[in-house]
């Protein structure tokens, strides 16, 4: 069986990694000779040994799975699939079937994590930062994130900053130097991930970090990993949270309706981060991880 997983549309780091258990759900479902090829951005699912590689031109196939954003779909019709508790099921579910293993994994390998001979791996906890967002209403302010890193190496963590763009001027500033593959690679030598619910968020569960994210749009339990430790921050009792989950046709329709827009974030305050951090930590410090 010659199956194409066809990703259509501008998917996130974090969207494609959820995808990845969905390769061994194929296998089960056609058999073991199936083999896999990919079109379009597909991300970390590039290096599931289940994949053969991108597709090339001409190529023909007895199976395709069509993965559409939502920018290619019908609103109504993507609002269900946003609906799901999990975010692993709704990717599973364009090739419609249940994997065994729901877990998204890295499949790092030695050139990837060739990275951790380059960097100052210091003293622990070591604590990832990742500030970055692509979403608006999924940000929170990158000073707020600066006095939060400021606290953390003050106290004696090391701060290892990762993203694309934002720096915060602490601890080990990875921003811009690093692959997505060599970040993965950094987060399974940490204690901690700090962030947004981005990609980044995602790798960190998928390399077994305990993690402190800030939530907005979404119910949390929806990008929870199965096996994952996540510490979610809100502005608990704001109305209008989870907007996406409830009802993302009439979300895209009617944009934020807080005042001011993107009270989901901002009114979450720094003070709530460190004790939200300390609990982690605390916990990571007795629990063995179950990675």
């Amino acid at each position: 069986m010659r199956i194409l997983v066809d990703y259509q549309g501008g998917w996130g780091l974090g969207d494609l990694l959820c995808s990845d258990p969905m390769m061994g759900g194929l296998v089960e479902r056609f058999g073991a000779d199936t083999r896999i090829w990919v079109n379009g951005h597909a991300g970390n699912v590039l290096h599931n040994p289940l994949v053969e590689g991108p597709a090339h031109a001409g190529q023909t196939f007895d199976h395709t799975v069509e993965v559409k954003l939502f920018t290619h779909m019908p609103a109504t019709d993507y609002a269900r699939l946003e609906a799901m508790p999990s975010l692993i099921d709704h990717m599973c579910s364009y090739a419609g079937v249940t994997p065994r293993d729901r877990r998204p994994r890295l499949h790092l390998d030695d050139g990837d994590r060739a990275v951790l001979d380059r960097i100052p791996l210091l003293q622990r906890p070591r604590i990832a930062i990742c500030p970055d967002f692509v979403d608006p209403l999924r940000h929170w302010p990158v000073e707020r994130w600066r006095l939060v890193a400021a606290a953390l190496h003050d106290a004696g963590a090391q701060v290892l900053v990762i993203g694309s763009k934002d720096r915060l001027g602490v601890g080990t500033d990875l921003v811009g130097r690093l692959t997505m593959r060599e970040t993965a690679a950094v987060l399974t030598a940490c204690t901690l991930f700090v962030g947004n619910n981005s990609g980044p968020f995602h790798y960190a569960q998928a390399a077994g970090l305990p993690c402190v994210t800030l939530f907005s749009l979404a119910t949390p339990e929806r990008f929870y990993h199965p096996g994952s430790r996540v510490y979610p921050v809100r502005a608990e009792g704001l109305p209008c949270l989870e907007c996406m989950t409830r009802c993302f046709a009439a979300m895209q329709q009617s944009g934020c309706t807080a005042a001011p827009p993107g009270r989901c974030m901002t009114d979450i305050d720094v003070t709530t981060v460190l004790e939200t951090i300390d609990t982690a930590l605390r916990e990571a410090a007795r629990v063995p991880a179950t990675f």
